[in-house]
């Protein structure tokens, strides 16, 4: 971990700090995961698509994409709106068809 000059020891000591982009990293923030049912996806490029429009949306920290099952697994710093996500989904020319919690 890279030290800033203008953040206090005691960030350091529990693995949270600010970067000089003015973000926070480290320590333990909560993420929501969310499983969603995409239907039309065939291939890699299929994969590759849906994985960018839905990591563009705000907020998101991973897409995991699963071909077989058409499921793609998003975690995100908060609840997205179902909206927001199918709208991603159908950017990249698929169907957005149901959401689990996890």
């Amino acid at each position: 971990m890279r030290r800033n000059d203008h953040a206090p020891a005691h960030a350091y000591l529990q693995g949270v700090y600010t970067g000089a982009d003015g973000v926070r990293s480290g320590g333990s923030t909560a993420m929501v995961k969310d499983v969603y049912e995409v239907k039309g996806m065939t291939c890699g490029h299929c994969v590759a698509a849906v994985t960018a429009e839905v990591e563009g949306l705000a907020g998101v920290e991973s897409v995991q994409v699963d071909l077989a099952s058409g499921e793609v697994t998003v975690a995100s710093e908060r609840q997205l709106a179902y909206d927001d996500v199918a709208a991603a989904v159908d950017e990249a020319g698929y169907e957005l068809t149901g959401r689990h919690e996890r």
